[in-house]
């Protein structure tokens, strides 16, 4: 096995804030401290990397020293903390208008579709 050094292109304060994030949600939770296998640090730099270069989970997960499924659950609870962070539709919409935009982009999913069950037609109803 070849073992190498690799930097990341994100500011350091931006997984120091998520570290933050990530302390804040296990205290909520309730996890003693010393019982998960990243700190949360780390726990923040692990999604960074994810989320910078879409790696592979298990091959992320090799290299920071936890398995497979941690690695996953680690991701699932990074992107929960930082959803909690976003405004919802309607906080959206009321800060754009306070701000007086003309207009707004809305990026992602607002009600479920399910486009694959639907049955294609021609317009005469064939």
């Amino acid at each position: 096995m070849i073992t190498y050094r690799a930097t990341l292109d994100v500011p350091r304060e931006l997984a120091q804030y998520l570290g933050r994030l990530l302390h804040a949600d296990r205290r909520e939770r309730g996890t003693r401290a010393g019982a998960r296998a990243l700190t949360c640090y780390w726990h923040a730099v692990f999604a960074l990397c994810w989320f910078r270069e879409n790696r592979d989970v298990a091959a992320l997960a090799r290299d920071h020293g936890i398995s497979r499924a941690t690695g996953y659950r680690y991701l699932d609870e990074v992107i929960g903390v930082l959803a909690e962070q976003a405004p919802d539709l309607h906080e959206a919409l009321r800060q754009a208008q306070q701000d007086g935009l003309a207009h707004v982009v809305l990026d992602g999913k607002i009600f479920s579709a399910d486009r694959l069950a639907e049955k294609t037609t021609s317009a005469k109803g064939e």
